[in-house]
Order: structure tokens, then C-alpha cells, then sequence
């Protein structure tokens, strides 16, 4: 099928229930049916020749690698956090890869899948790193979190009923090593998986060499990072709600169809930081960057919302 005149270089940033949701058994047929659902939905933008650059999380699947890690403890080495970042890369890249060529092949659509561990730049510097907030990972005694802040030197924060957790920083990302390889591959008509859970974050040493740090970025920040790098014509951030809400929750809770990017980044105070607060802040960074609108929605309304008939639009200037 020949790609209609308008094709459109689409950074998709999927939502955490891709793969899991609330409620599920975390089995592996499981997640293959998440993903066949999620895959579902970006069949006719293919279909239609756009060119894909799919994003995701990895909560809870790093989690449970952090979990695994502590349970084999006294078998086998523990691996460091970025390691777990690659791994939850590669294994959530494989099955959404996987959900994604079944899902073409029967559509009839001839298009390659496939997946690139992501590295991403963040600066030691950054103030997350003293401030660490993202909590990974099992539940520990307050004994346990002693030994380990002491031993491993991990920050712990109380969870009341539930135990102590690890903490860990999220910086802001800052480049995206891949970019260049990823552009190629889309712009020669692959779909790309690449950046998951925010790709691995690395740090740039004196001598320009690169090392891996522990710390998990946020997925929307480096979709909006990379989506600026390869010059997308539009970010798409997935959630489960419809679009973006003020007072979301609530009675008086109101839906924001089109934003300025001005009118975004002012409401970024009064949004959920948990939530939806990242996804707003990275489509207004990408708009402010590249003048070009970013769309919030649910998956089953992607193409209304590319269409402007559905989802939150983030634009530069209302038209």
C-alpha cells in the first residue's frame, strides 16, 4: 500500500497499562494480551504509511526485575538498577515487537519491527539525584532498608502499612544516544521501538566516556526528547483517561481540549505530579522546541485525536 501525500513521523509515547494493568496476574500471556490490545490501535496509522516510533513504560515489570534481583541475593550477584532498565527494555520491546508484527501481518501490511535499547544522557548534576523520589521495587523491613542504605547506599522512604521502599532519582534527560539510528530506521519505514521506561540513563564522564547510573527517567520526558532530536511531526502520549482534566476526579472536573503551550506550563501546578503532571510538561517542552502540537489521549481515540476531533491537543498558538 502506498503512503497517503500526507504521512505524518509520529513519536507514540504508550501508557503504563500496555502491558499490565491494575487487578492483572502479571503471567506472561497476560502481558502478550495487553499487548496485542495496545498493538491493535496503531495498525491503521501504519496501514495508512505514517512513520511510527513507539515509546513505553516499564512499571512494574523493572519493579518485578528488582524484586527478582533481591530474591537471588545469596544465588547470584544482584545486577544495578540501569542494568534492569536494559533488561525491562529489551524484553517489553520484545513482545510489543512481536504483538505489533502479528497485528500487521494479519492486516496484510508489510512493515519491519523492531526494537532499540535506548540509552539516554542525564547530568549528575541534576537535582533529582539529591532528592530521589521514585519508588522501585519490593518492600523492606526497617531493619533491612538499614543494612542496605548502609551497605548499598540506597535511599528509602516509609510507606505507611506497607514497609520501607527504595527511593531513586528521576532526572531530566538531556539526549538521546540513539536519535540518529532511530530516525534512520523510521525514515526507511521500520517501526521503532526505542527509549522504554525512558530509555537507560547514563552520565557523560570527564573523558567523554559514558557509565550507566540508577535512576529511572520518565518515559514522556524522553519521548518529548527524542521526538524533538528526529524532528516528529507530532508527540502522542497515551494514558487511560480520554484527555487531560482540571480538577480530574472531582465534581468540578473540566475538560481541556486545546491548550497554548503557555496556558499548559501554567497549569502544570494545580495537575497531578504523579500522573499527569510529567505528560503535560513534556508535551509543552516539545511544542515550545519544535512548534509543532502534541496530543494527549487514550489509545482507542489515537486517530481522532491526531485528527483534532478527540483528546487534549497542546499547540503553539491557538488558529
Amino acid at each position: 500500500m502506498a503512503p497517503a501525500p500526507d504521512t505524518r513521523l509520529l513519536v507514540i509515547a504508550l501508557g503504563g497499562n500496555a502491558i499490565l494493568r491494575r487487578g492483572d496476574d502479571g503471567t506472561i500471556g497476560t502481558q502478550f494480551q495487553r499487548a496485542d490490545e495496545s498493538m491493535r490501535a496503531l495498525v491503521p496509522l501504519i496501514a495508512r504509511g505514517d512513520r511510527i516510533i513507539l515509546t513505553h513504560g516499564n512499571g512494574p515489570i523493572v519493579g518485578n526485575i528488582v524484586i527478582r534481583n533481591e530474591a537471588a541475593r545469596d544465588l547470584i550477584p544482584p545486577m544495578p538498577l540501569y542494568i534492569a532498565d536494559a533488561d525491562s527494555e529489551g524484553g517489553i520491546g520484545f513482545m510489543l515487537e512481536t504483538s505489533l508484527t502479528n497485528a500487521l501481518s494479519a492486516a496484510g501490511i508489510d512493515r519491519r519491527v523492531v526494537t532499540v535499547v535506548t540509552r539516554c544522557v542525564v547530568d549528575d548534576k541534576d537535582p533529582a539525584f539529591s532528592r530521589p523520589t521514585k519508588p522501585i521495587g519490593p518492600y523492606f523491613t526497617p531493619q533491612e532498608a538499614e543494612r542496605l542504605a548502609r551497605t548499598e547506599g540506597w535511599v528509602f522512604t516509609e510507606v505507611p502499612g506497607a514497609g520501607m521502599r527504595r527511593v531513586v532519582a528521576s532526572p531530566l534527560p538531556i539526549e538521546v544516544i540513539e536519535a540518529p539510528t532511530i530516525f534512520q530506521l523510521a525514515a526507511a519505514g521500520d517501526v521503532v521501538i526505542a527509549a522504554g521506561g525512558g530509555g537507560v540513563p547514563v552520565v557523560r564522564r570527564q573523558d567523554g566516556t559514558l557509565a550507566g547510573v540508577d535512576a529511572v527517567i520518565d518515559k514522556d520526558w524522553a519521548s518529548a526528547v527524542l521526538g524533538e532530536a528526529v524532528g516528529a511531526d507530532n508527540l502522542v502520549v497515551l494514558m487511560e483517561a480520554d484527555r487531560v482534566y482540571e480538577s480530574f476526579g472531582t465534581p468540578d472536573a473540566r475538560p481541556l481540549d486545546v491548550l497554548t503551550v503557555a496556558d499548559a506550563e501554567q497549569l502544570l501546578p494545580r495537575l497531578d505530579p504523579g500522573s499527569v503532571g510529567p505528560k503535560v510538561a513534556a508535551c509543552a517542552h516539545f511544542v515550545r522546541t519544535t512548534g509543532r502540537d502534541a496530543v494527549i489521549c487514550s489509545a482507542e481515540h489515537i486517530h481522532d485525536a491526531l485528527a483534532g476531533q478527540a483528546g487534549t491537543r497542546i499547540t503553539a498558538a491557538l488558529r
